[in-house]
């Protein structure tokens, strides 16, 4: 897992200074509590959806809920699907799932020669 205090060092390699920790605190808690909150929020408070007098049919709501989920669902079904699929303690499982797997990229013997000419074109031009 890439992690906030390595995504921190990379805005400060970026940038060329550090950056409150007030930031980091950011990424790792308000946010996401932030974010759990308004999604529990909205169900705790839900009511139908109107537009003045009009009352919206139930399908159409229900496609509206499919239409959210159906690019939300995917990472907590694929976890599931994983953890369920995986042999092995679920600690082993959890940890296994967690580590990246990082295979370095073979070396190109000769430059990509699209990618060159667009590079002399930008030097070009600039």
């Amino acid at each position: 897992v890439f992690g906030a205090k390595k995504f921190y060092l990379c805005i400060e390699e970026m940038i060329g200074y550090r950056v409150s920790w007030y930031w980091y605190i950011c990424w790792v808690f308000l946010a996401p509590a932030f974010m759990v909150f308004i999604f529990v929020f909205y169900f705790v408070r839900y009511s139908p959806i109107t537009m003045g007098d009009y009352h919206y049919p139930a399908w159409g709501e229900v496609l509206g809920f499919a239409i959210s989920l159906s690019s939300m669902l995917w990472v907590p079904g694929y976890a599931i699907y994983y953890l369920l699929s995986t042999k092995g303690s679920w600690s082993e499982v959890l940890r296994q799932g967690v580590t990246p797997v990082i295979k370095p990229r073979a070396r190109q013997s000769k430059p990509r020669r699209k990618l060159v000419s667009l590079i002399n074109m930008w030097e070009m031009w600039n």
